[in-house]
């Protein structure tokens, strides 16, 4: 059986076909790989140069108009002016870590904490995805005393050493870490009851875990799986 593309493969510019490419595109892709190099992802068969963005769109430099459906960093839209104001009178007073006292960081939490349940009552602030799900595992491992992680089979969970290890998308060869076991979310039948389903592969991949004398520190999922495909329902 022909093995299957990791969904980042499927959607990734070739380098080989950089000849190929206009003129202007290729000239930036280029200069992408003397400055950055290769292992720097780019999407689509012909990347796009993308100069600014406005609410929901994006636009090249041709000023050709893209819903932007695909960027996973905004969620609220490109260039928000409230965003933007905020942005900029906070880089005109102060910009600084959090080992200092500041309220600002205080109201912050406050207001984020007000919309969680009440067993909730601690931030720890990251700044990127791959470094927040590295303190989870950290967390998770030290209050359980415990180092299996349980993913799904397209898991795409970030760049750090520790959550390269727990995202099977990013495995280039081999087999995953002994102490991650992985649920095959894409051989459910379709006749199975989704939540009982994966109920029971958790509970599965937990006894294997013990079996190995490794212990469930955790099972790590993108809420909607979108790695694997999408599984939005049932809740």
């Amino acid at each position: 059986m022909e093995k299957v593309r990791g969904i980042l493969d499927q959607n990734a510019f070739s380098m080989a076909h950089i000849d190929k490419a206009d003129a202007r595109i290729g000239a930036l892709v280029r200069k992408r790989l003397e400055t950055v190099g290769p292992t720097s992802m780019l999407f689509y068969e012909e990347p796009l140069h993308i100069v600014r963005g406005e609410r929901v769109w994006l636009f090249d430099d041709q000023g050709k108009r893209y819903l932007d459906v695909y960027n996973n960093v905004p969620s609220i839209g490109h260039c928000h002016p409230r965003v933007v104001q905020a942005v900029a009178e906070q880089m005109g007073t102060l910009n600084v870590h959090n080992r200092y006292l500041h309220e600002g960081i205080h109201r912050y939490a406050e207001r984020l904490l007000d919309t969680l349940p009440r067993a909730l009552n601690r931030l720890v602030m990251m700044c990127t995805g791959s470094e927040s799900n590295d303190m989870a595992l950290r967390l998770a491992r030290g209050w359980t005393g415990r180092q299996g992680i349980i993913v799904t089979e397209a898991a795409y969970h970030g760049n750090t050493a520790a959550v390269t290890e727990v995202s099977p998308s990013s495995y280039k060869q081999g087999t995953p870490p002994d102490h991650v076991h992985i649920l095959p979310i894409s051989r459910m039948s379709e006749q199975a009851d989704p939540a009982v389903w994966f109920a029971e592969q958790v509970r599965y991949g937990i006894e294997q875990l013990e079996a190995r004398g490794h212990g469930c520190a955790a099972l790590l999922v993108d809420s909607i799986f979108s790695s694997d495909g999408i599984y939005a329902d049932p809740a």
